[in-house]
């Protein structure tokens, strides 16, 4: 054979083998992967839900539920204490420049472990004073979900005090307005507590003496505290004096034309010793019956 065959023969041999070895096997291609883009949260898949309210001597203690997907990223929440209610339309989220939060910077949440819920104090309020509350979640980017459902709540004292038998003691009155004992027979004194024939009873100060000043008493009856009934509307008769049962709650208008409830909480002691624990709440705002 021709030697110059032979090379070019060698030569083609050893480019098929590289050709071989380099291609090998066919790669098997994978399908491209979708890229999924995570959209932003709907602001009212965040809305808060069933806000509650419960007043106090200047602050009120709010809280509701959330609903919120662990995965959705938030700042925290707004609250919003206005002197009037939302428009209907200003539950969206969008909502006016005008509507301003009571808080600077959101408001991050409270340290309770349960993570369904949320509360807040809010304090330095004023007493006798209505205010219209709804809560709002804040987003990273500065948007805001739309309204919780709105409350509306009156800060007002309450507090608990002991009542002594009539003339046995120095606490044997309470001034509601001044928020402390006084004497039964004191010009600023509310009511006063005696017993007779085995039944504890509580009383208006003019009985003592009819330069006194006049309080009028309504039974609630039996009650679980002394936040039940918030709202109250008085349209049955009062009486001068009111035999009274430990669990149970009374109204009375002061002769300011105030109302305080009350709730006996214990009685301790025998005759002139004999005591009685009472819870009390005082609404400041004149001929409002609400707690």
């Amino acid at each position: 054979m021709n030697p110059n065959i032979k090379i070019v023969s060698f030569i083609f041999l050893i480019f098929a083998a590289l050709m071989i070895i380099q291609c090998g096997p066919p790669k098997k291609i994978e399908p491209e992967r979708p890229t999924f883009i995570k959209e932003p949260p709907r602001p009212e898949e965040c809305t808060p839900q069933n806000l509650t309210v419960r007043p106090g001597d200047r602050k009120l203690s709010l809280k509701w539920e959330t609903d919120c997907p662990d995965s959705v990223l938030i700042s925290g929440y707004n609250i919003y204490l206005l002197r009037k209610p939302l428009h209907k339309d200003d539950y969206g989220s969008d909502i006016p420049g005008s509507l301003k939060p009571y808080n600077d910077a959101p408001y991050p949440g409270d340290t309770d472990s349960n993570g369904k819920f949320e509360s807040i104090d809010v304090e330095r309020l004023i007493n006798a004073l209505e205010y219209f509350i709804t809560v709002r979640t804040v987003f990273p980017d500065g948007r805001v979900s739309p309204a919780s459902n709105e409350v509306s709540a009156i800060c007002r004292p309450e507090g608990e005090f002991t009542l002594a038998y009539r003339y046995s003691d120095l606490n044997d009155g309470f001034s509601f307005a001044k928020g402390k004992p006084a004497r039964a027979d004191a010009s600023d004194n509310d009511l006063y507590f005696y017993d007779k024939d085995g039944f504890d009873f509580i009383a208006s100060p003019h009985r003592i003496n009819g330069f006194l000043r006049t309080s009028a008493i309504y039974s609630l009856g039996k009650t679980s505290d002394i936040h039940q009934y918030p709202k109250l509307v008085i349209d049955f008769p009062s009486a001068e004096k009111m035999p009274v049962l430990v669990g149970e709650s009374y109204v009375i208008k002061t002769a300011d034309n105030n109302f305080a409830k009350l709730r006996i909480e214990d009685a301790t002691g025998e005759g002139q010793d004999r005591k009685l624990k009472i819870k009390y709440i005082y609404q400041t705002a004149k001929d409002l019956a609400r707690f």
